[in-house]
């Protein structure tokens, strides 16, 4: 339990972090700048987002790909939330319903929602922080990033 509170706690470090630009990759901190971690409990991730000018397309709107991104990151943090164990992405299927301008805030809600051996499914729902309308939904299904938590078997070769 203990060691639970304190891997959430590096997270919450990490997100805080990572959206000052602290940490990570040019892609990652680009997605992820100005947001705001509002609510990390296990298997649940609640944060607000400013659609800002590297995140937008030509007409001032959230790119596809950069709302895209930033989803699958929270998604992950969740999983990892939930099975203290980095994920990486084996499927994911976003439905997008209309894109925020620059400047709008937006809600992004992840919840890990089930386990299957050692996969594990998150929902990733971006809404519109004062109307509450959905903007997009995604589904994730995600899986440890390495087998270091299982003993290797020599090689037989």
């Amino acid at each position: 339990m203990e060691e639970s509170k304190a891997e959430l706690e590096r997270l919450e470090t990490w997100i805080r972090r990572l959206s000052k630009g602290e940490v990570a990759n040019e892609v990652e901190v680009e997605a992820n700048k100005g947001t705001t971690l509002v609510k990390l409990d296990k298997g649940f991730l609640l944060c607000d987002f400013i659609i800002h000018n590297g995140v937008s397309d030509e007409s001032g709107k959230w790119h596809e790909g950069a709302m895209m991104t930033l989803m699958d990151m929270v998604g992950s943090w969740a999983a990892f939330s939930l099975t203290l164990l980095h994920q990486i992405t084996v499927s994911l299927s976003v439905s997008f319903y209309s894109k925020p301008y620059l400047q709008e805030v937006v809600e992004i809600e992840a919840k890990a929602i089930a386990k299957k051996g050692r996969m594990t499914s998150v929902t990733v729902e971006v809404r519109d922080k004062h109307r509450r309308q959905p903007l997009a939904l995604g589904v994730i299904w995600m899986a440890p990033a390495s087998n270091n938590n299982k003993p290797l078997l020599p090689s037989k070769l």
